[in-house]
């Protein structure tokens, strides 16, 4: 099966400004703690960062990774199994919007 190419933003969407902001923490402060830069930090925040970044960023703070964004109005049914989100395999983005997603994402690799 041909692998569907997708490109995904996630710019705007991320509460870490926010959440440090909320703390009183400095981005500078805050990148040097979990061992990047604050210009990969501000890239990071500003593009597609990888999972390991986003996993560094929550592990820092002491938050969940999906508490890293922020929550959308269009979608109706805010249940906590709900998804919506990318994933980069190899470059190669794949958008993620439900578990099947996920399953047949998985079923490809």
């Amino acid at each position: 099966m041909a692998r569907q190419k997708t490109e995904c933003n996630i710019e705007g969407d991320l509460r870490v400004k926010e959440i440090l902001a909320e703390r009183g923490i400095l981005m500078k402060d805050f990148a040097d703690s979990i061992g990047i830069t604050r210009e990969t930090l501000t890239r990071a925040l500003k593009g597609n960062p990888q999972f390991s970044t986003l996993k560094a960023i929550a592990d820092g703070l002491g938050v969940p990774i999906p508490e890293l964004f922020k929550a959308h109005s269009h979608i109706q049914d805010t249940r906590s199994e709900d998804i919506h989100g990318c994933i980069y395999i190899s470059g190669e983005a794949h958008l993620i919007k439900s578990k099947q997603d996920i399953e047949n994402l998985l079923a490809n690799l």
